[in-house]
């Protein structure tokens, strides 16, 4: 039902902007064109849309179907890592150009962002290197292990057996395993892009912003952003945990703003709606810890903020 919601209300905040910005519908249309991918097409986008001041007053707050398009053609490019580190590269430079940025819209986007970033950003290499290395190490050692069996006697002298061991195993293993080495490191890394995705998204998650007339969809919206941040670490396109706790905070304490910011416009019902749910369900990204044990969890702070605002709507409706 939240994923539903979700899907409904960012298909309308493009709408939304004609009236909210209030410019022209007509050159909304055309800031939001889709990319033709060709290089007049492309040049287009960069020079006419991308470029222009309304692109991040007005569009990309919003709209990240561009990002997206951008994302999907990045297969059909010689180097897909470039082209998408060079394309997280520019409209995390244009974000920091933006006021503001939907919440709705937004978390539409990190839905894709496994589909296109997952193959560039886990380590894959490591896992086929250790699994490489333990078959190495397993087909030397069975294949000395089965001459020994059909030849008992080649295993009388131990001295000359660990000699033949280490000239027919060992050697050539560690050979072997150095030259695989080699070539993992001439790999490239993937911790460039990792980082500019990141730095993207704290970009956006320090700019977000609910409509306090949905009440409380806002914090289920949240909390959507945070199982969708957690996946991303899980699926390695967010490379730590501590990088992942920046992003838990850097979105508590946006909707900590946010909350009171708008608490006028916000029904008594919704801080006890919030105030339940956090009851009811153990959410992991308010649960996980802390780098150090003095400071203050997530859940703590939150509570703090809602016993704000509460003794603050009570206090205007004593005056």
């Amino acid at each position: 039902m939240k994923r539903l919601l979700l899907t409904f209300i960012s298909l309308l905040a493009l709408n939304d902007l004609v009236y909210a910005q209030k410019i022209n519908k007509e050159a909304l249309l055309t800031l939001t064109s889709p990319i033709v991918f060709t290089r007049i097409g492309l040049e287009s986008f960069f020079v006419d849309q991308f470029s222009s001041p309304l692109y991040t007053e007005c569009v990309l707050p919003s709209h990240f179907g561009h990002l997206a398009y951008l994302l999907h053609y990045s297969s059909n490019v010689e180097d897909p890592y470039d082209f998408v580190l060079g394309i997280f590269d520019i409209f995390h430079t244009r974000m920091k150009d933006c006021h503001w940025v939907n919440a709705l819209s937004f978390s539409l986007l990190l839905d894709q962002l496994p589909a296109y970033l997952q193959d560039m950003c886990v380590q894959k290499e490591q896992e086929e290197l250790e699994k490489s290395i333990e078959d190495i190490i397993y087909k030397r050692l069975f294949a000395r292990f089965t001459k020994l069996s059909n030849n008992p006697m080649d295993g009388v002298n131990a001295i000359d057996t660990l000699l033949e061991t280490i000239d027919q195993v060992v050697k050539p293993t560690a050979q072997e395993i150095s030259q695989m080495l080699t070539k993992s490191a001439e790999k490239r890394p993937v911790r460039e892009l990792q980082e500019i995705v990141t730095r993207f998204i704290e970009s956006a998650l320090e700019k977000i912003v609910w409509n306090p007339q949905t009440q409380h969809d806002s914090w289920d919206s949240l909390c959507i952003l945070a199982e969708q941040i957690r996946l991303l670490h899980d699926q390695g396109i967010i490379y730590s945990t501590k990088t992942l706790n920046h992003l838990y905070w850097t979105l508590l304490y946006r909707y900590g703003y946010f909350l009171r910011s708008t608490k006028d416009m916000l029904n008594p019902e919704v801080f006890e709606y919030i105030k339940a749910d956090i009851m009811m369900h153990q959410y992991d990204w308010l649960a996980s810890p802390e780098a150090e044990e003095f400071l203050t969890p997530k859940k703590e702070y939150l509570k703090y903020i809602l016993w704000e605002c509460i003794a603050d709507q009570q206090a205007q409706a004593i005056l």
